[in-house]
């Protein structure tokens, strides 16, 4: 596959960014969001401990997530 990416631009990102990514998941390796979470300052990553569809068979804990995340007022660890 050619295409684009918007890896080069990752660290022009200025908003708070909330990372999830299940530990075991075969489509989109954990290994991708850890980059994501290296290369985005201000960001945080979760990893959910389940495979591609963490959302559907983890919906409680994603969405503690993703709240804590969007109430959350102190700047993410390294700001």
């Amino acid at each position: 596959m050619t295409g684009w990416t918007s890896i080069h631009w990752l660290h022009t990102l200025t908003q708070p960014t909330l990372i999830l990514a299940g530990t075991d998941d075969p489509l989109v390796p954990a290994f991708n969001a850890r980059l994501l979470a290296r290369l985005i300052p201000n960001s945080r990553l979760e990893l959910i401990d389940d495979g591609h569809l963490f959302v559907v068979t983890h919906p409680d804990k994603t969405a503690r997530t993703v709240e804590n995340f969007l109430s959350h007022d102190d700047p993410p660890p390294g700001a």
